[in-house]
């Protein structure tokens, strides 16, 4: 991740969607990212390497962090190439999105990955985000003294 984040800075202000426009840039590789609808027992998002692009479906009502939180957590499955395993059926897969070819969905959504895998892409999932909205401590303009300068040494360590 620290070549990626090298590579495709986090954008400030934080934003999923620039951040994953630098990510298609330095891949020359498109990421498409698709809100679908969440049914319990279900996968929250699900990442599938296309042959031309990469698809990232996401539930779409949450909130945007935790929607932020679940498409990092795909990207980093693909940027770290796990690979899983199709559970669901083509009948179940048409059934929960008919506009999808049954045999796209039914791996879109249903990809298992080894314990190890998700918590490598939940641990990097944390990271990015944690990274990507904390901001580093500001120092009040005019501050003086003692006090202040040990506020910007402190500053200067975190940034």
């Amino acid at each position: 991740m620290r070549a990626v984040l090298a590579a495709v800075p986090l954008p400030r202000p934080w934003s999923m969607n620039a951040w994953v426009d630098g990510l298609e840039a330095w891949r020359g590789r498109e990421i498409d990212l698709v809100p679908i609808a969440y049914r319990p027992g279900q996968p929250s998002g699900a990442w599938q390497a296309r042959p031309d692009y990469d698809l990232i479906a996401y539930t779409e009502h949450t909130s945007a962090l935790h929607q932020d939180h679940i498409i990092a957590h795909e990207l980093a499955h693909m940027l770290c190439a796990h690979t899983g395993t199709c559970l669901m059926s083509e009948s179940e897969a048409a059934e929960l999105a008919p506009d999808l070819a049954p045999r796209a969905l039914s791996h879109l959504l249903t990809r298992v990955t080894t314990g190890t895998d998700e918590y490598e892409a939940e641990l990097i999932a944390v990271l990015l985000l944690s990274a990507a909205t904390s901001e580093p401590p500001a120092v009040q303009p005019g501050a003086s003294g003692r006090a202040a300068d040990q506020a910007r040494r402190l500053a200067a360590l975190l940034g």
